[in-house]
């Protein structure tokens, strides 16, 4: 009789210690901060840098360098206060070309 009750008993042990007590769901991820809104004047002075920065640095390399359309295109957006539009692409390229983007005031 002991023998057929030790398998038994084993499982019932081993399925105790399988289910765990005090678990509680999961919780939710924290939220994220909300993203920071700048003025148009903040907006205009960054894009400003990064055209800047651009121009010095990555688009003056030689005469062989063709121009970047897609920056061209992004300047004019910032130029005409789409800045939405402008920033980002300035600053793709800018952290493809290996730059630490400057400070947002």
């Amino acid at each position: 009789m002991t023998r057929k009750l030790l398998p038994l008993t084993l499982l019932a042990l081993a399925a105790a210690a399988c289910t765990r007590t005090g678990d509680t769901a999961p919780t939710a991820a924290p939220a994220a901060a909300p993203a920071k809104i700048y003025t148009e004047s903040e907006d205009r002075d960054y894009c400003g840098k990064l055209a800047g920065l651009y121009f010095r640095y990555v688009g003056s390399i030689g005469y062989r360098v063709m121009p970047d359309v897609n920056v061209s295109e992004a300047v004019n957006e910032c130029a005409q206060g789409n800045y939405a539009a402008g920033i980002p692409v300035l600053e793709r390229v800018l952290r493809d070309s290996d730059f630490t983007l400057p400070k947002r005031s």
